[in-house]
């Protein structure tokens, strides 16, 4: 019987990543729209909160705000974006005898012969071409927003008569109970994660802003929108976004003071926020492994790539929950909490 158990476990658990992997192309902007509708109506309530002329703003005024702010925001981001991949195209000509030059202190400081240029390495049309496959790969997902954007109109509409179906389902009291403290519980992790970490976010790309904006760095706000989007991916999130305007201050200018500034300083900023400022907002509500996020981290970007890495957290999440609610897999919640403690589902 046991044997037969771990068996079934194992199928249902391959059966789940084909799924996962065959209906990406489905299961990715569904939850993508499920972050924004998370996001919208976070900003609803918000926006309920603003007094209006002596009464609170009704609820479709502020979706319908909400809706709008983040449709205004994805348009100001992804013209940033193009703005700034056809800047580099224009700009590379000015890079070049740089990145040259840098390229020949290194082999001098290491005192190696024969350093190489950008023109032996034929440069210019790999830069044209990686250019162009940016270019087409956020056309690509301009195109599939469109869709997760339709997804959001469609939650909304459905989460006014969400409630309505729950109690017309008929279940018991117990599968009630435990229905509804799971999606109690999943909606207070989701808003808790997605609301501390857009505000540390904003934080840290602002304040990295600043450390860009005095040193001169080229395309100081779309780094700092890189620092923002990277934030959401966990551990080498923060690395990357980091490294990357620390490696243009290294071919832009011709001292290294600027690189180290940028890497310090930056970095600095990381760390107070991500390792200060956000456990203490986050509190207990993340009661996930370290070791589980990194590992999940690397599942997710396996299965789908760079939105797997920005949902890994937020899906684990949701599995640890969902889990801890029923005795067969409650052993799989312990494991992969923080410290073993599951209060959820305890009382059957």
């Amino acid at each position: 019987m046991h044997i037969n158990r771990v068996a079934s476990w194992l199928i249902s658990i391959a059966l789940v990543l084909v799924l996962i992997v065959v209906g990406k192309a489905y299961l990715v902007p569904i939850f993508m729209a499920l972050v924004i509708w998370y996001l919208v109506n976070a900003l609803d309530r918000q926006f309920r909160k603003l007094p209006w002329i002596g009464r609170r703003l009704p609820a479709g005024v502020t979706l319908g705000m909400s809706l709008i702010f983040i449709g205004l925001t994805l348009w100001a981001v992804g013209d940033t974006i193009v703005a700034t991949i056809q800047g580099v195209v224009v700009d590379s000509a000015k890079y070049v005898p740089r990145i040259d030059a840098q390229i020949a202190r290194f082999y001098e400081m290491f005192r190696l012969a024969d350093p190489p240029t950008l023109a032996t390495l034929e440069y210019s049309d790999q830069l044209w071409a990686y250019s162009t496959n940016l270019l087409n790969g956020f056309t690509n997902f301009a195109k599939g927003l469109f869709l997760v954007l339709l997804y959001v109109l469609f939650f909304l509409i459905e989460q006014g008569a969400f409630g309505k179906k729950m109690a017309a389902l008929g279940l018991d009291l117990r599968e009630s109970n435990r229905l509804s403290n799971t999606l109690r519980e999943i909606n207070a992790a989701m808003r808790t994660y997605l609301g501390v970490k857009t505000f540390t976010s904003i934080l840290t790309a602002i304040l990295s802003w600043i450390v860009f904006y005095f040193i001169g760095v080229d395309y100081a706000l779309f780094w700092a929108f890189l620092i923002f989007l990277f934030n959401y991916v966990p551990t080498i999130g923060s690395i990357t976004a980091t490294l990357l305007p620390g490696l243009l201050a290294l071919v832009q200018f011709d001292s290294l003071s600027p690189f180290f500034i940028i890497i310090i300083g930056v970095s600095a900023i990381q760390l107070l926020v991500g390792n200060i400022l956000e456990p203490r907002l986050m509190g207990d509500t993340l009661n996930i492994s370290p070791l589980v996020v990194v590992l999940s981290l690397i599942l997710w970007s396996m299965l789908w790539g760079v939105v797997g890495m920005l949902l890994s957290v937020p899906i684990t999440v949701a599995i640890i929950i969902i889990c801890s609610q029923f005795p067969t897999t409650r052993n799989v919640a312990i494991l992969l909490s923080k410290n073993g403690k599951i209060n959820i589902g305890e009382r059957e």
